[in-house]
């Protein structure tokens, strides 16, 4: 048995785009080794998820334009690793350009994969608080929004179907859950 249960008997470059790769890649799994499986897949650099807290312990959301979801959704600051870049790195980057705020604290929560049956993408989550004034720095194409939340407030919008970001209601859940009861 391979370590990963699987070996790769062949990987196709179908796109390379700006950020990632379409990939076809046929394996064999170990537990059927005599069967070849096929599987499209997006090969993705890594993101990072930040959980910002301003100095009044409000949450800072952001609300931003996707176009996948053919509108705007309220979300935590994220963003996509750059070659070589840390997630600490990135994580601190993402926050100051979409919210303009540098962290004073950075706290690695989690990790979790954004949507497994598609891509490879793994996104680490962090907290941030005592915020001190950064720069804004927004991409070309970014249109933001940053508003803060008092925490339940944030945490009714999820209950209410207001936040539907998967990774922005994770990032909201696990906090709550697992790391700020046990302040």
């Amino acid at each position: 048995m391979s370590r990963k249960g699987f070996r790769v008997v062949e990987s196709r470059l179908l796109h390379q785009g700006y950020v990632f790769q379409l990939v076809k890649d046929r394996f064999l799994l170990d537990r059927a080794p005599k069967k070849i499986v096929s599987r499209e897949l997006v090969r993705h650099p890594g993101a990072v998820v930040i959980l910002p807290f301003t100095p009044r312990k409000k949450v800072l959301l952001i609300r931003q334009f996707r176009y996948a979801a053919s509108g705007d959704l309220w979300e935590i600051p994220a963003g996509t690793r750059e070659k070589g870049e840390t997630p600490r790195r990135c994580a601190t980057r993402e926050l100051e350009e979409e919210t303009g705020y540098k962290p004073g604290r950075l706290v690695f929560l989690t990790h979790f994969y954004s949507a497994p049956g598609l891509t490879d993408e793994r996104m680490h989550l962090f907290l941030a608080d005592r915020l001190k004034p950064g720069r804004l720095n927004l991409d070309h194409d970014e249109w933001i929004q940053c508003k803060e939340f008092e925490f339940e407030q944030a945490l009714r919008m999820v209950r209410q179907r207001k936040i539907h970001d998967a990774k922005t209601i994770v990032g909201l859940l696990w906090a709550k859950q697992f790391y700020l009861n046990r302040r």
